[in-house]
C-alpha cells in the first residue's frame, strides 16, 4: 500500500504552521508537545503492532491534533480538522479523512476514547503524565494557563489540580500501562507529598504570620497607651496651668479692689483731713500696677487661643488634622476623608498624633511662660511693696 504522507514533508510544515502563527503564550501545545505525542503514538502503535493504514491514520492525526491552537484556543479541534482537509485537499480520500477526523476530535478533553486507534492517540496525548518530567511540563502549562484565563495559581492549588488531574487520567492501552504506568504511579506519590510539604510551609508561614500580627498588635497597645498617657500628661498641664492662672486671677482681682477702695475712700475724705498719709501713695501705688501687669498676663495665659492653618500645611503634615482649630478651616467632606485615611494608615495616624502633641506642647509653654512673668511681677511688686512701707515707717520714726 502506497504511504499517505511524508512524515518529513508533514513536520516540516507543522513546524512552521507553529513559528508562524502559533500564539508566543502557549508554552505547554506547542511544536514540543506534538512531537513528543507523535513519538509516544509510534511507540504503542508498533508495541500493538498496528495494520499499516491505522498506524498512518494515528500518526497524522497525532501530528495535526493540536494545529487548531494556531487559529482558536477553545474549540480548537474543530480548526485542526480544517487544517488538515486544507493540507492534504483531494489527496485524502473521505472515508479516511473521517476516520483521522475523529481521532482529532477524540482528543476533545472528557471525551470517552472509544476504539483502540482512539485509545492509542490518548495516551499518547497525555503521555507526559508518565514520564519523569511531568512537573517541568506541568509548569508548562501552568503559566500558558494563566496567561490565557488571566489567573494566578498558586503553588498549592496547582499542585492539587495536578494531582487530581493525575488521578483521573489513566492509560488505556497495555503498552503504556507497563512502559509507563509505574512511573505515573510515582508522580502521584510525589505530588501527594509536594502538597504535605506545601501545607506545612504555608501553615508555618501562617504562624509566623500570626505571631507577628500579635506582636504588632502588642506593639500597638503600648503606642495606644503611650499617646494616652502623653495626652492626659499635657491635659494635666493645661488644667494646672488654668488653675495658677486663676489663683493669680483672683487674688490680683482682690489687691487692686481693695487698694482701689482705699484710694477713693481717702479722697473722699481729704477734705476733713482723714487722709494724712500721702507718702504711702507710691507704694501702694508700685503694688496697683504690678497687680495690673501681673493679672494681664495670667489672663492672656488663660485665654483661649484658636490657632488657624493653611491648608497646605495639613496637606504638607506641618499641622494636625485631629485639633479643632485646624480643620474646623476646612469643610466637613475633606475633614471625614481625610479622617477616614488615617484610619487606614497607622503610620500617618500616628505621625498625625505626634504633630498634634507637639503643638499642645507649644501652648503648654506659651501658657507656662506668661504665668511666670505673672508670678514674678506680682512677687516682685508685692516685694516692693512690703520693702517702700517698711523704709516709710522706719524713716518716719
Amino acid at each position: 500500500m502506497n504511504k499517505l504522507f511524508a512524515e518529513e514533508e508533514i513536520e516540516k510544515y507543522i513546524f512552521e504552521l507553529f513559528k508562524e502563527k502559533l500564539p508566543e503564550d502557549l508554552l505547554y501545545h506547542n511544536f514540543a508537545h506534538t512531537t513528543q505525542t507523535v513519538a509516544a503514538a509510534k511507540e504503542l502503535s508498533e508495541a500493538l503492532n498496528l495494520p499499516s493504514e491505522d498506524f498512518e491514520n494515528v500518526i497524522v492525526a497525532a501530528w495535526f491534533h493540536d494545529t487548531g491552537y494556531t487559529k482558536n484556543y477553545e474549540n480548537h479541534e474543530e480548526e485542526s480538522v480544517n487544517i488538515l482537509k486544507a493540507y492534504f485537499g483531494n489527496k485524502l480520500e473521505n472515508s479516511r479523512f473521517e476516520k483521522i477526523k475523529q481521532l482529532i476530535l477524540s482528543t476533545r478533553y472528557g471525551h470517552l476514547s472509544e476504539g483502540l486507534l482512539e485509545e492509542i492517540l490518548h495516551d499518547a496525548d497525555y503521555i507526559s503524565i508518565g514520564k519523569k518530567n511531568f512537573s517541568e511540563r506541568a509548569e508548562l502549562l501552568r503559566c500558558e494557563w494563566e496567561k490565557i484565563n488571566n489567573k494566578i495559581y498558586d503553588s498549592r492549588e496547582w499542585a492539587e489540580l495536578q494531582l487530581d488531574f493525575l488521578i483521573r487520567k489513566r492509560f488505556k492501552t497495555k503498552p503504556a500501562l507497563e512502559l509507563y504506568g509505574k512511573r505515573r504511579e510515582k508522580n502521584i506519590e510525589q505530588q501527594r507529598k509536594l502538597i504535605e510539604k506545601l501545607k506545612t510551609d504555608q501553615y508555618k508561614v501562617q504562624l509566623k504570620k500570626d505571631s507577628t500580627a500579635a506582636k504588632l498588635a502588642k506593639e500597638g497597645r503600648g503606642i495606644e497607651t503611650l499617646f494616652r498617657s502623653v495626652y492626659g500628661y499635657h491635659m494635666d498641664l493645661s488644667s494646672m496651668a488654668d488653675q495658677k492662672a486663676n489663683i493669680m486671677i483672683s487674688i490680683n482681682t482682690i489687691v487692686v479692689s481693695v487698694i482701689i477702695t482705699l484710694f477713693g475712700s481717702g479722697y473722699t475724705f481729704a477734705d476733713s483731713q482723714d487722709f494724712k498719709h500721702m507718702r504711702f501713695v507710691f507704694p501702694m501705688l508700685l503694688l496697683v500696677v504690678s497687680s495690673l501687669v501681673s493679672v494681664t498676663f495670667a489672663i492672656l495665659s488663660a485665654r483661649p487661643n484658636i490657632t488657624s492653618k493653611e491648608k497646605y500645611e495639613l496637606s504638607n503634615k506641618n499641622s494636625s488634622i485631629l485639633f479643632f482649630g485646624n480643620f474646623s478651616q476646612i469643610k466637613l467632606k475633606e475633614f471625614v476623608d481625610q479622617i477616614r485615611a488615617l484610619k487606614g494608615e497607622k503610620n500617618e495616624l500616628y505621625d498625625s498624633m505626634s504633630v498634634d502633641i507637639y503643638h499642645l506642647g507649644g501652648v503648654l509653654v506659651k501658657k507656662y511662660k506668661l504665668l511666670t512673668w505673672s508670678y514674678n511681677i506680682f512677687m516682685a511688686g508685692l516685694i516692693l511693696c512690703a520693702v517702700g512701707f517698711i523704709g516709710i515707717i522706719i524713716y518716719s520714726y
